[in-house]
């Protein structure tokens, strides 16, 4: 079974680029880094809780 996808002849200049700050940037890292760090203060909690 062969599929094929097919795109308009001006997709490409139709599109536009999203221009990103550095703040957004910086903002988005943080924001990944405290969520992670919370995922592991819970994980901790809750393995002393349960070991102790």
């Amino acid at each position: 079974m062969n599929t094929r996808i097919t795109v308009q002849p001006g997709f490409r200049t139709k599109s536009t680029k999203v221009e990103r700050t550095g703040n957004t940037r910086r903002k988005a890292w943080m924001t990944v880094f405290a969520a992670s760090a919370l995922f592991w203060v819970v994980v901790t909690l809750m393995i002393w809780r349960m070991w102790g």
